[in-house]
């Protein structure tokens, strides 16, 4: 149930959106928190799962494929200059693309990781946190007008996104064992890293956000808090 939870969140998160719209501050420190917990779990569960199965060379296969392939998307995705297009209004489904393509990754991260971390149900939660906000920020900006009923949608289509890549994860790793399970992991943990760093952080600390020191606390706050979740496990 857990696993599809993030998919439950971004669909409520599409419904919401038309009627309201979370404040700078929430967002910041629904992100710092989300990246706390993602980085310890991956620092915590994850990374010493792959590094304990004893295939360095997968571990590493997997590893750079992950973060490459992270690289490559977001290169391909990256919206155009200020000056081009003449500032001419993006279509819908060119706003939606980026989020359809984060909800699929998050959906495959989600399935691999889901059996290998201790604390198994920190990840789905930390991503519904992240993507159930995701979708109320596209929604908002797509149901402005009379065009609401985009809000709705837009949070489908990322819940549908994100169930394809949890089905297609979770059906690869079932058979999965030694070298290629040690890579799927390593691919999994350069994801989410890549995720945390150059998605979420990156746009918690862009310009007009909250980045007070109260809301970087929970950064560390959701780092704390697998380290205590591990010690008190172990």
């Amino acid at each position: 149930m857990l696993l599809i939870l993030p998919a439950l969140s971004m669909a409520a998160g599409g419904l919401l959106a038309s009627s309201i719209r979370p404040g700078r501050r929430l967002r910041g420190v629904v992100a710092h928190l989300v990246g706390g917990l993602v980085l310890g779990i991956a620092a915590a569960d994850l990374m010493p799962a792959a590094s304990n199965s004893g295939h360095p060379l997968a571990l590493t296969i997997g590893f750079c494929l992950g973060f490459s392939l992270l690289l490559v998307i977001n290169a391909v995705l990256e919206e155009p200059d200020e000056s081009s297009e003449s500032q001419r209004p993006r279509s819908m489904l060119l706003l939606m693309l980026p989020f359809l393509v984060d909800s699929l990754i998050d959906g495959l991260v989600v399935g691999i990781s889901s059996g290998a971390a201790q604390q198994s149900w920190v990840i789905p939660v930390a991503v519904a946190l992240e993507m159930g906000l995701a979708a109320i920020g596209l929604g908002t900006l797509l149901g402005r007008g009379t065009g609401r009923w985009r809000s709705g949608l837009s949070g489908a289509l990322m819940a549908v996104t994100y169930g394809i890549g949890l089905s297609i994860s979770l059906m690869i790793t079932n058979g999965l064992q030694g070298a290629a399970l040690t890579g799927t992991l390593a691919f999994g943990t350069a994801a989410l890293i890549y995720l945390v760093v150059e998605e979420v952080m990156k746009e918690a600390h862009s310009r007009g956000e909250d980045d007070s020191g109260l809301v970087n606390v929970a950064f560390f706050i959701g780092l704390l808090c697998i380290w205590l979740l591990d010690s008190v496990s172990a």
